[in-house]
């Protein structure tokens, strides 16, 4: 067949716009090639014959694509790394601090979450009690879920942004569950943080599906997720503080529903994700300057 019988029914800037429309034209068996077109162009030619009806499909598999619900996407921020070796580096520094009583303190009695001491003024111990562990074998189980949830929690937020917000929303928990429990209630430990983070990524992933138009089981799909995750490895024996993995879980969820994940691009800032960064140790250093001073105090 002659060049010049060869008609031209769509052009791209790039090849690979040219060959999803040739799928198309492959489906309904309509003959076609894709040529070099003037300034770098594509082009999609078919034989004269079948221009009409290859140009009328083509339209009709645009429309479609118009009307079918873009699939929603998280914005990734880049590799949740350097978050999660910041978290446990933390978390294995209090330990060995813990178990030396460095510094000649008690850091059980200074940083445990303690209803009684809370209610008395020593709001930082939400805090401060995330860092601290009964035993290797507790500070081993956090530190693998957390880092899991957390590195996900990264690529979504960024590092710098999605550890800030789990010690938000940890605290948060944490608070809620001695709000809950009688004021004698103690506990230690970063387990409030790792379901604050499953919530926040839970959150995160349902606020993406609910602005398409998919399935109630798929927008909801994150969410009963989630609340199957925290029932199994959330709940143990009887020294298990399931509220308090309760109360965390639903603090992530909030926390991550307040983003607006179509415009979050201020989020990738290096500057605001090392701020965030910045300001979380920053926070876990000044709770435990007031938890440290407080305990001497008592002492004296």
């Amino acid at each position: 067949m002659e060049p010049e019988d060869w008609t031209i029914v769509f052009e791209a800037r790039r090849r690979g716009e040219c060959h999803e429309q040739a799928l198309v034209l492959d489906a309904l068996g309509i003959p076609h090639l894709i040529a070099g077109g003037p300034g770098n162009a594509a082009l999609l030619l078919v034989p004269a014959e079948h221009a009409v009806r290859a140009r009328e499909q083509l339209r009709l598999y645009s429309a479609e694509n118009r009307r079918r619900p873009a699939k929603p996407e998280l914005t990734l921020h880049g590799y949740g790394l350097p978050g999660v070796v910041g978290y446990v580096l933390v978390l294995v520094a209090a330990f060995l601090v813990q178990a030396r009583v460095a510094f000649g303190v008690d850091w059980l009695e200074a940083g445990a979450l303690d209803g009684a001491a809370v209610r008395a003024g020593d709001w930082w111990r939400v805090v401060t009690a995330l860092t601290l562990h009964a035993d290797s074998g507790h500070l081993v189980a956090n530190l693998f879920f957390g880092a899991f949830f957390g590195a996900f929690a990264g690529q979504y937020l960024g590092s710098g942004v999605a550890w800030a917000t789990i010690l938000l929303a940890a605290g948060a928990g944490n608070a809620l569950d001695l709000f809950l429990l009688p004021t004698s209630h103690r506990a230690i430990g970063a387990s409030t943080a790792v379901f604050a983070a499953l919530g926040l990524i839970a959150a995160l992933m349902w606020r993406a599906e609910a602005r398409s138009a998919s399935s109630w089981a798929r927008r909801y799909a994150p969410l009963i997720g989630a609340a199957v995750l925290l029932t199994y490895i959330g709940t143990g024996d009887a020294q298990t503080d399931a509220v308090a993995h309760l109360t965390g879980f639903i603090a992530g969820l909030f926390t991550g529903a307040v983003y607006d994940l179509r415009r979050p691009r201020w989020l990738a800032l290096p500057v605001i994700q090392l701020g965030a960064g910045v300001g979380t140790l920053a926070t876990l250093a000044a709770c435990w300057w007031l938890a440290v001073n407080t305990w001497r105090a008592g002492l004296a």
